[in-house]
């Protein structure tokens, strides 16, 4: 992204010496802003600049987020170290509550082995299928409880015509989503079938 990271010599009080605080800025046009209360980028911009992009007095503004750390090094590789990590973090928070990895820890080690193997799974197949079907491309990537209402928990009946599955939905859902994923889908597997 096109950001520009810094080292600032605060520290927070009580902190030890060796703290570094980083800090991140990124320039955010209204266009790029979500329209949910709930959105992490929004609680990153100062809430005069928000108010006067929103108003449509300002053409940008700028999000911040700091880092405090202890380690050393060059603190572009540091920020984006942090800003990996938390990727990680969506992933296995994903995995959690949108793929029911949330079910563990069971009494039984065997269980929590398989449930683990199967969230995980399911995590990949779920990307997979948005990357297949380019259903990320728009909105971004859907997590788990956003695809199985979009994608996968979609009211249809199933028949069989001419040696052919048939997925009748609701127009809503042949025009939306999941219709543009399942024609995807099916381009992709064209010659693939014996």
């Amino acid at each position: 992204m096109d950001a520009e990271v810094a080292e600032c010599d605060y520290s927070p009080k009580g902190w030890p010496k060796v703290a570094r605080v980083i800090c991140r800025r990124v320039k955010v046009y209204a266009t790029e802003l979500s329209s949910d209360p709930r959105s992490r980028r929004l609680r990153t911009i100062d809430p005069n600049q928000l108010s006067l992009l929103l108003a449509g007095d300002a053409s940008f503004a700028y999000a911040y987020s700091f880092v405090i750390t202890n380690l050393e090094g060059d603190i572009c590789e540091i920020e984006t170290w942090f800003r990996l990590r938390a990727h990680v973090e969506v992933a296995i928070k994903d995995t959690k509550l949108g793929m029911a990895m949330r079910h563990v820890p069971s009494g039984y080690e065997a269980v929590n082995v398989m449930w683990m193997w199967c969230a995980l799974l399911a995590v990949n197949i779920s990307s997979w299928l948005q990357a297949f079907t380019e259903h990320d491309a728009t909105d971004g990537r859907a997590h788990g409880k956003r695809l199985r209402r979009e994608l996968v928990c979609i009211a249809a009946r199933v028949t069989h015509h001419a040696r052919r599955i048939e997925v009748h939905t609701s127009l809503e859902d042949h025009t939306g989503a999941f219709g543009d994923a399942w024609r995807a889908l099916d381009v992709l597997l064209v010659g693939k079938s014996p």
